[in-house]
């Protein structure tokens, strides 16, 4: 690179930094004004400078005092009195939530476990079977895969 473009990237460079502390107010007036007077040569750049500096004020979307008067905050401790007298402290509605869960998630486990077993023993199975519960629960039958891995541990094996 020439010297005169590097000297022009460091200028560059440079006014992007007091762009940003312009943006954060760190600037004084006369470091300000002078500032504005550098950017007159580099628009793109005056351009960056002018939306970062005149941003929109937010603050008053926040504003409490806006959003609630007098009025509303009397309303707001009304309904919290009366939500606090209609619903006993000790049943809350996550205690409440997590204690129907338990009954009804039981109930259903209960429900699926005799459904399961009911179609289970209603299949013909004869008389002569004695079947425990630890063949219904880990059955005697190989699966393709368990075949599967026995045929590759013989090949390995040899």
């Amino acid at each position: 690179m020439k010297n005169s473009e590097m000297k022009n990237q460091n200028s560059l460079s440079q006014l992007e930094m007091e762009i940003f502390r312009a943006s954060e107010n760190e600037l004084t007036a006369g470091e300000r004004e002078e500032l504005e007077k550098s950017l007159t040569q580099h628009p793109e750049l005056e351009k960056v400078y002018h939306d970062l500096t005149h941003l929109p004020d937010i603050s008053k979307a926040y504003d409490r005092n806006m959003l609630s008067g007098n009025r509303m905050d009397r309303r707001v401790d009304q309904l919290l009195d009366t939500i606090q007298k209609l619903e006993p402290p000790s049943k809350s509605f996550e205690n409440l939530s997590i204690h129907y869960f338990k009954r009804y998630a039981l109930a259903a486990s209960l429900l699926f476990l005799a459904l399961t077993s009911g179609f289970y023993f209603s299949q013909n199975i004869s008389a002569e079977s004695d079947i425990t519960v630890e063949e219904l629960l880990y059955p005697m039958e190989e699966s393709e895969s368990e075949t599967y891995v026995y045929y590759l541990e013989q090949l390995f094996e040899q």
